[in-house]
Parts: C-alpha cells; structure tokens; sequence
C-alpha cells in the first residue's frame, strides 16, 4: 500500500526546509563548491571547521587508490565488480570528463566477457554452453553550475551478441539502451544546522547498501537493478555516522523496450551506520519489500546489521552479518535468516598478500517460496563467477569451510583463490537456480565444492591506463547430490572460464 499523499507532501516539504532553512549554511556549501580543490586548513570560522570534518556524502566508498589493487581494501571494492567509473570520472581520470568544463562530468564504460562451461549443473542446461556478453554506460553528471542541484543522467545498453537456449531475450542478460539512472540531487553542506553534510535524490537510481549482500547496483554480473524513487542520505558512510532512507518502486527490465517501474510494488528501507571504533564498525538496516499481484507476491521484511574492522597490515580482521526475514510469499508465511562471517590477516610482506576464512548460512525450506529471499544481492566475491554461470545462491545453502586467498605482485596485478564447499541448508528443499529438488531428501545435500581462480591486470601506462583484464577459472568438484537427485545434469566436473575487458573514455 502506498503512503498517504498528504503525509508524503508534508514529509517532502519539511525535508526541502531542511535543506534550504539555513541561508549561511547554503551559501558555504555553493561557495565551497566553485573551489575546484578548496584549501581546508584555511578555514577560520569555527562553526565551518565542524562543517568540514564530515563534508561529503560517501554512499558507496572505494578504499585505496582508484585504479590500483590493495589487498586491504574490501573484496568487493575492484574496478570489476562495484561501480568504480563515478569516482573515476570526478576525479578527472578518464579521458572524457578531463576535457569537460567544470560544470560537467562525462564518462563511457565499454565492457565484453566471453564465458564458456561444459558439464552444466542446471535441469535446463545439463551440457555447454558460451555466451559473449556486453555493457556499455554512458554518465554525464551537471553541477557547480546548477549548486546545490546536481544532475545525473546514465544510458546502459546490455546485450548478449553471442548466446545460446534464448538467454540473448531474457532481460537478465539483454536490456538495449535505456536509462539506468535519471536524477536530480539536493545538496546541503550543513543540513539544519548540525554540521553534517546531506543528500536528496529523487528519480531513478541504482543503489548500494554495505558489501550488497542485500541490494546492490552495478556488478561483474549481466543485470543491473534499478529504482525509481527517492533516497534521502545525511553524514557519511566513511566516517563518524551515517543515515540513508528510501522509497520506491523497483524497475522491470524490457529487453527491447523502454523500462518502467513495477506496478504496485514497493521497495523502502533505511541505513544506518557508525565508524567512530575502528574494531566494531556498525551497519543496521531495515528493508521492506511490498510486491502487491506481481511475480511473486512478496512481502517481506528484511533486517539485520553487519560488524565488522576494517582490514589493516599485519592485523587480524573480521566481518560477520547476520540478516532476518519475515512476511510471506504467496500468501504463504515464512521466516528465514542468512549469516555470513569472515576472519582475515594482510601479511607483512613484500608482495601484499591477504588470506580469509569464509562462513555462510542461507536457511531452506522443502517450500521454495519459504527460503530466503537475497532481494537485490550481488554474488560474485563470495559465491564465484556469476552471469550465464552463478551455480550458487545464498538461498538455502550452507557453506561452513571456505577461503580466500589475495596476492598482489605489483600494484597494478591482482591474484585471488578461494576454495568453498557447499551443502544444502535443508536436504528436502531445492538447489536454488539449478530446477533440482528432492522432496524426499534421498539425495542428501553435498553439492560439492568450487575452486574459482582470477588474474585482474588494471595497467597504468600508455593508453592502456584506460583498460582493465580480468580472466578467471572456475572448477565444480560435484558432490554426490547430483549422483541421486532426479533429472540430474550429469555427476562429471563442470569447468568454467571468462576473459573480460573493460575501456573507459
């Protein structure tokens, strides 16, 4: 059910005098904003001082530098799976937004795979199958001129030019041209007067929550989620304490024509997080998806936190979240729960090198409507290569033994391992993305394990500094579920492997 229209009104309206009641702090954040790189050790004015500790809107944070590898940096946070091409392009690192005047940003990503597997681990695919698939953005961004509005507009086209069993018509793999993100943002530098910065957005996005183990946008995947909606987001995500607030209506996705949002689906939530103790950093969320007579009928309710410290050189780290859900599916209640915890150490060596101990938990039900629900996720880091492959779903899935291994020889080469095995969380549910299901449980639940190996070459001379490589491995050691379970694709081995190539201008 949607809000009501006044209350919506009225909650606009005091979030815009929010913005726009302190007439010193607007002007500040419009005179900060015509310096192109400001000098903050300059500033006098003790109030502005408050003001400038937290003077950015850090929603989805990269760690290190831009365009090199870092063993300490979040897994996710690489130029092949969260979006880096933003922060690229307002750093003037691509060659497009370079030219641009100052009041505009301009980027293009290009991006082809060609992935391949032979001995299939799906009902519908039991043998080979390839694919070439292609993404291109195109991101302009207008501001400065327009202060304290600022303008996004991206057009993505996503096709699969090479693709078998009608996956070039699906628009998990196809989505031709059309509008990824279309924005208009409200800035305030002190937002009421407490000296933290804010952000209003309103029109469709992409969004990002943690390591998106929930909602995620851009990714090493084939699809992209899109909202339209409004996001509201105060401090900083980085440092001391943020909040983000949202509501919206997910987009479907039209492989030829234009996409709209869902009818009578609704998706909002809120974010909250701190960073003030450097072992015990804090993420807390709630989110609340509504999806009226579409597709599933779901209406669920998803809360959980995630506690973590942030990998540091010769440190131990850690990382677990813990996520629960209620509501009902088809009419049908459930609650379900996934966990995930990870303990890591960077190694002081000459070659940086990282190694993680990898927990999952995903609960099952023999109902599939009652498993857990991943919403928007992304999957890549944790469960392999995803796209035309992605064997595994944190869906009623159980993986206790796993390891990442990350070794950088040079600060433009990344090398990563990992090693996980797999069982179902419950033995009567379904293997989830697979069609496989044993209802009697006969077939037990070892679904094997999955040895996954990549090289990631990002080079920083020439023009190839506009190029990154990431060429992969993929090796499914079947367990023998897939010897017992009904319609099985085959117990032999599946092997997968990828070369991708990403050019940005």
């Amino acid at each position: 059910m949607s809000p009501p229209r006044s209350s919506l009104t009225y909650g606009i309206a005091l979030l815009l005098m929010g913005f726009l009641s302190s007439n010193d702090s607007l002007a500040a954040a419009i005179e900060d904003t015509k310096k192109k790189k400001p000098n903050r050790t300059q500033v006098a004015n003790a109030d502005v001082k408050k003001l400038d500790q937290v003077p950015v809107i850090a929603q989805n944070p990269t760690t290190g530098s831009a365009r090199s590898f870092s063993t300490t940096e979040s897994p996710g946070r690489t130029v092949f799976d969260f979006d880096n091409l933003p922060h690229l392009m307002e750093e003037h690192k691509t060659p497009l937004a370079a030219l641009m005047p100052d009041w505009l940003n301009v980027a293009i990503e290009h991006r082809t795979r060609y992935s391949l597997y032979d001995n299939g681990f799906t009902r519908n695919i039991p043998g080979f199958n390839d694919m070439v698939h292609q993404r291109t953005r195109f991101l302009f961004e207008v501001f400065k001129a327009t202060d304290p509005l600022k303008f996004t507009l991206e057009l993505t086209d996503i096709r699969a030019p090479l693709a078998n069993y009608g996956q070039a018509h699906s628009n998990v793999f196809a989505n031709h041209f059309d509008f990824t993100q279309l924005h208009v943002g409200l800035n305030s530098q002190n937002f009421l007067g407490t000296g933290y910065a804010a952000k209003f957005e309103v029109g469709r996005f992409v969004m990002d929550y943690g390591e998106a183990r929930l909602i995620g946008g851009h990714r090493w995947g084939t699809l992209s989620p899109t909202f339209d909606g409004m996001v509201f987001t105060v401090g900083n995500e980085r440092e001391k304490w943020g909040l983000r607030v949202f509501g919206t209506r997910p987009v479907n996705r039209e492989p030829t024509h234009l996409d709209w949002n869902t009818p009578a689906t609704y998706f909002s939530g809120a974010q909250i997080t701190n960073r003030d103790i450097s072992w015990a950093n804090v993420d807390a969320y709630f989110f609340q998806l509504n999806e009226g007579n579409k597709m599933r009928q779901r209406n669920l309710s998803t809360t959980g936190f995630r506690l973590f410290a942030k990998p540091v050189t010769g440190k131990l780290d850690y990382e677990i979240e813990s996520m629960y859900q209620f509501g009902d599916t088809r009419d049908k209640h459930l609650f379900a729960h996934r966990h995930h915890g990870e303990v890591g150490y960077s190694f002081k060596t000459a070659m940086p090198f990282r190694l993680i101990y990898l927990f999952d938990y995903a609960s099952g039900d023999r109902d599939p409507d009652k498993n857990f629900d991943i919403l928007y996720a992304k999957r890549r880091v944790e469960y392999g290569p995803t796209g035309m492959f992605g064997p595994f779903f944190p869906s009623n899935l159980m993986s206790p033994v796993g390891f990442r291994a990350t070794l950088i020889p040079t600060p433009t080469v990344k090398l990563t391992m990992s090693h996980r095995a797999y069982w179902l969380a419950d033995k009567h549910g379904a293997y989830v993305g697979s069609g496989l299901q044993d209802t009697t449980g006969r077939a037990g639940t070892f679904l094997g394990n999955m040895l996954d190996v990549s090289v990631g070459w990002d080079p920083q001379w020439s023009y190839l500094k506009r190029v990154s490589f990431d060429v992969g491995y993929s090796h499914i050691f079947k367990g023998d579920y897939f010897d017992k379970v009904a319609q099985s694709p085959g117990s032999a081995d599946t092997n997968y492997g990828y070369m991708m190539t990403t050019i940005r201008f």
